[in-house]
């Protein structure tokens, strides 16, 4: 097949930090390239890809809102993307930008699916806003082929009409069997107040086990971080060690830690972060929204609790779990060759439909 791949135009491809989008579009071009398909992935010019590159920025234009909310720059790369598309033929199109592409994918002949990246319930509470207009415009197009990337993710909109449901895949050569011998718990991601690192930072106090923050902070989260979190982490003696770029640095980090906890108040569509601590060997301790049951194997990969109370309880029994099987389960499960299966088996059903029409 010769596919035509739609990334961001905010970070490069690999991420060269915080990017759960760009990594897991990365791992996909490269996975099928080594099928033998023809791939052409648009991202940015600072990408790196076995694909055949094109862009409109020769650089990542940054992941922060000051910079997406300018509707030009979205515009310009996709301006691009489709002349592209317009110019030569391709067989099927994949869009991992979300929502805006949706219109214009609209416009054509050659047969697409989108993959929803994305949370899409009313009650979402977001920095990035436009709820309401997202899933306005998931209805307007709710015939468009979808792939949803966990199950609970389309409880939101069921009327969508999905294809496939692909769980992100991680390059297991990426991630090796920790023993958790650091003493310490660890948070992982971007600090938000959706993704929970104030309850983190409690329940591990309460514990009396330190906890370390691995953590990305975006602009319009900078006052959430300094009024809410900063105090948190100086008055709890949290130690706040930033971004981790490198992934050797990623899996050590976590495969030394005794937990990792996920104390989400969002329904997280899918979680990164839960499926690198397994491969790492490190259990994790989440609460029970979204995407959670589908990840965490309870009481085998770690724990599913619904209080701080429960994670609190759940960290002192922690040892029960066996870091090996850890490691093992979400090697096979959340593996990239299992993810690309995924997609090739998604574009045959979208080519099958267009075929009919």
């Amino acid at each position: 097949m010769k596919i035509a791949i739609l990334s961001t135009p905010w970070i490069a491809v690999p991420p060269k930090g915080y990017g759960g989008i760009e990594k897991v579009v990365y791992h996909l071009a490269e996975g099928l390239v080594k099928r033998g398909h023809e791939v052409m992935l648009f991202a940015t010019g600072d990408s790196e890809t076995s694909a055949r590159l094109e862009y409109e920025f020769k650089k990542a234009l940054g992941n922060h809102w000051t910079i997406k909310s300018n509707p030009y720059f979205f515009l310009r790369h996709l301006h691009k993307f489709f002349k592209l598309i317009k110019k030569e033929r391709f067989d099927v199109i994949h869009n991992n930008a979300q929502y805006i592409p949706q219109f214009f994918c609209d416009l054509q002949d050659t047969p697409f699916i989108h993959t929803l990246h994305g949370a899409f319930y009313k009650s979402l509470k977001a920095p990035s806003g436009y709820i309401a207009d997202k899933i306005e415009t998931l209805k307007r197009f709710k015939n468009h082929p979808y792939v949803s990337i966990s199950n609970h993710q389309r409880t939101a909109l069921p009327e969508l009409n999905y294809v496939a449901t692909v769980y992100n895949g991680i390059d297991p050569k990426e991630f090796k069997l920790g023993d958790g011998k650091g003493g310490y718990l660890a948070w992982l991601g971007r600090i938000t107040y959706n993704k929970g690192v104030d309850i983190a930072i409690k329940v591990a106090y309460k514990a009396g086990i330190p906890l370390k923050i691995a953590a990305f902070v975006d602009k319009v989260d900078m006052d959430y971080y300094k009024e809410k979190i900063l105090p948190l982490i100086k008055k709890t003696k949290t130690e706040m060690i930033g971004e981790i770029k490198d992934p050797e640095e990623k899996t050590e980090f976590l495969g030394k830690a005794i937990a990792t906890l996920f104390p989400i108040r969002w329904h997280e569509p899918f979680g990164l972060v839960m499926i690198e601590s397994m491969a790492s060997g490190t259990p994790v301790i989440a609460f029970n929204k979204g995407s959670v049951p589908e990840v965490i194997e309870h009481g085998k990969t770690g724990f599913i609790v619904n209080t701080e109370e429960e994670m609190l309880q759940a960290i002192k029994k922690i040892s029960i779990i066996d870091r090996k099987y850890c490691h093992k389960y979400t090697i096979e499960k959340f593996s990239v060759d299992r993810m690309v299966d995924g997609y090739i088996e998604a574009y045959r059903i979208v080519l099958k439909t267009y075929a009919k029409q």
